[in-house]
């Protein structure tokens, strides 16, 4: 195992509890491995502004990636990468769901824009309650999503499709695929299709930042849940997985770890400073 450098952790089902909480423990070996010299990246689906305050707040996590790979930001929250939707592709995108009638989410700069019936009653489409207060605190609750969409064409970071019916998902996931070429598709949760540009992923991301830093890869690791964690685990030196992720991240890992409410993350940081 080459010594790791950088660390890049997934969020919501990963590093925070399904309570949507950071666990003391983890708490304590993220603050460890930052005195051991590692730097640590949260790699999330979600733009900045829904950044936890409990995460925001330890000090030495110096980067963020968002919106799956669509924005990095330092440790002043400055933007210090970016890789947007092509205007060319949301307008494929808005003519492929002309005739569909679906929740959907906007992120522009950091920022989330939300259905209002969603943000209204966030239980009746697939939200848990841990979560709740998450979608209800969007910067805005939009009555026509698709036009919002339109008139911000050239600054998306990601567009999301949201479905509690899997044949709903599967049939627009597979007419996505086949209408947008530069489009990268994925999922962070069982009702979600993120949408984001082709080089926006958190694989991409990852790589960049480490270049950036002057980091080899076979320095990094990369721990996740979820089919968007999948590329970065598998792209890092060393990859992860909690025990209960997704088949895709699973195949992926070297290494797996507990789920994230039995301390998954400060098992791995635990292992990583005993083994390199």
């Amino acid at each position: 195992m080459n010594k790791i450098k950088l660390l890049a952790l997934d969020l919501d089902g990963t590093t925070l509890t399904s309570k949507n909480t950071l666990a003391p423990a983890v708490k304590s070996a993220l603050e460890k491995a930052i005195e051991n010299g590692i730097i640590i990246a949260i790699a999330t689906g979600r733009p900045l502004g829904t950044m936890p305050k409990s995460i925001l707040d330890i000090e030495g996590i110096d980067y963020l990636i968002t919106s799956n790979g669509a924005a990095i930001y330092d440790k002043s929250r400055k933007k210090i990468h970016s890789a947007t939707l092509r205007e060319s592709d949301v307008l494929k995108i808005l003519d492929v769901m002309k005739d569909e009638d679906i929740i959907s989410e906007a992120f522009v700069d950091g920022l989330t824009y939300t259905d209002k019936r969603y943000s209204d009653n966030p239980l009746a489409y697939g939200c848990t309650e841990a979560y709740i207060d998450y979608v209800k605190a969007s910067h805005g609750h939009i009555e026509d999503m698709r036009k919002f969409i339109f008139e911000h064409k050239n600054e998306l970071d990601s567009i999301e499709y949201i479905s509690t019916d899997p044949q709903t998902r599967k049939r627009i996931w597979t007419m996505l695929e086949n209408a947008v070429d530069n489009i990268f598709i994925t999922t962070s949760s069982e009702h979600f299709i993120e949408l984001m540009d082709k080089s926006a992923t958190k694989a991409s991301a990852l790589s960049h930042l480490a270049e950036m830093l002057n980091i080899d890869m076979q320095n990094t690791c990369a721990c996740g849940n979820a089919d968007n964690d999948a590329d970065m685990i598998a792209e890092s030196g060393f990859g992860a997985a909690v025990d209960d992720a997704s088949r895709k991240c699973i195949e992926c890992a070297d290494y797996v770890v507990p789920d994230s409410d039995n301390d998954g993350v400060a098992v791995l940081i635990d292992y990583i400073l005993s083994n390199c």
